[in-house]
């Protein structure tokens, strides 16, 4: 997709990656405010951002939280816009009975060894609709060297590409973890269940059985304390994420409020197949006696 001094609307609460990807290929990103109970891109606000220079509508499933795309594919329709989604936290997600890779014209998962999937190295990109077999000849040749037309020995190269391919290694593994995706994902949506059950605190993920829970995420107001008795008690706990607007590099006079206060308060707490129900007892007491 030809992005070349366009626009790309995208969340600012992501890894910058997301942003990363519109400038590596000449667009600009344009910063648009979150939903403060899913903190996905809010549809009523993107609609406001768009402009005649609005190429792509760009969310993010943040945490394994599918976006609300029904509302977003109507603006890309109504507007002639690609609709491209960050799915590297929703592996195994679904939306409206679909699995979160079937919506949008290209879907980007993440294969990283945090992730739902794990794998060493790599990540994958979906496609839908009537242009898919058009993108897919020009990824397979953008992602081996510019490869294309291949036919047997025989191939052309026709413009730059990247080594960008998985390796052999990292797909053999994934094709293991692939088979247990389901079950994992269960294991992380019944802990999820209990945090958002038990834990006393008001600002807290929301339970949805067709999130994924890659991250549980609780917003608390002294955070960096919170954080450093949490980590005397031998609990892990991060920060996803510092808003992209505030880096040097993107900074921008957007104003973003709840993405603001967010970007203050959010903390991340373990959540992962491997936690036993006793990890889970001690995580929920621990954080209800700190809240």
């Amino acid at each position: 997709m030809d992005i070349n001094n366009k626009e790309v609307i995208v969340p600012s609460l992501s890894f910058v990656s997301t942003a990363h990807a519109i400038v590596y290929n000449g667009g600009k990103p344009i910063f648009v405010d979150v939903e403060p109970n899913t903190l996905c891109l809010d549809p009523i606000k993107t609609k406001k951002a768009i402009t005649k220079r609005t190429k792509i509508i760009l969310p993010v499933h943040f945490a394994g939280m599918p976006c609300n795309l029904d509302e977003i594919f109507v603006l890309c329709k109504n507007h002639g816009i690609n609709l491209v989604e960050d799915a590297a936290h929703a592996a195994g997600a679904v939306y409206k009975n679909k699995r979160v890779g079937s919506h949008g014209t290209a879907v980007c998962f993440s294969f990283h060894p945090v992730k739902n999937l794990a794998m060493p190295t790599g990540g994958a990109i979906t496609l839908n609709g009537g242009r898919s077999k058009k993108f897919a000849e020009i990824l397979k040749s953008l992602r081996w060297c510019g490869i294309s037309n291949r036919k047997g020995v025989d191939y052309d190269i026709v413009d730059l590409g990247w080594n960008y391919y998985m390796n052999e290694f990292s797909a053999s593994i994934g094709l293991v973890q692939l088979s247990k995706l389901d079950t994992l994902n269960k294991k992380r949506k019944k802990i999820a269940k209990r945090y958002s059950k038990e834990l006393c605190i008001e600002n807290k993920m929301v339970f949805d059985d067709d999130c994924c829970y890659h991250m549980y995420w609780i917003r608390v107001k002294n955070r960096m304390n919170f954080m450093k008795q949490l980590k005397r008690l031998g609990i892990e706990t991060g920060i996803h994420y510092k808003p992209i607007h505030h880096m040097t590099f993107y900074k921008q006079n957007s104003k973003l409020p709840i993405t603001e206060t967010v970007g203050k308060e959010i903390v991340s707490i373990p959540i992962h197949p491997n936690l036993t129900n006793d990890d889970i007892d001690f995580i929920i007491k621990s954080i209800n006696k700190l809240s």
